[in-house]
């Protein structure tokens, strides 16, 4: 699919978001990615983000069922975004939502992802899919370990 001269970072991101998180279309991921960034460098703390990638969406997928990606923030500065979005599902058996924030920062070079980094409540997604007791985050304040036997 060839884009549009006229889309937007905002478009970009927004496409991003629905056709590889959402949709899992990965021949989308490999368009979105600048012919500059190696298989050896980092994407979003990946190292070889061409293969892992896919992988990564595919096990986010299988843990929690379709996903949803909503844009809340946006903000541009240069060839830099930096998109505040929530992450929800209906859950791995479809019944038992799940939803999560996370902020996300990319670099395009023309319509291509250059550098990506992002954080995300990790903590409220492994929760909500009873990965972790719906303690930890206090726990861990107070000092306690989460432990597994």
């Amino acid at each position: 699919m060839e884009l549009c001269l006229t889309m937007t970072k905002r478009d970009l991101v927004q496409r991003w978001f629905s056709e590889v998180w959402e949709n899992r279309d990965m021949s989308t991921f490999a368009e979105m990615l600048a012919p500059s960034l190696e298989n050896t460098e980092l994407l979003d703390g990946l190292t070889n983000p061409r293969k892992d990638y896919p992988v990564l969406i595919e096990v986010v997928h299988k843990l929690a069922g379709e996903l949803r990606v909503q844009i809340l923030h946006y903000m541009e500065d240069g060839d830099w975004t930096s998109t505040r979005y929530l992450l929800t599902s209906d859950g791995p058996d479809g019944i038992t939502p799940v939803h999560a924030e996370g902020i996300m920062m990319i670099r395009f070079e023309g319509d291509r992802i250059a550098e990506l980094t992002s954080r995300f409540d990790a903590f409220a997604f492994f929760e909500q899919l009873g990965q972790l007791p719906a303690d930890a985050m206090p726990a861990c304040l107070a000092g306690q370990a989460l432990i597994w036997d």
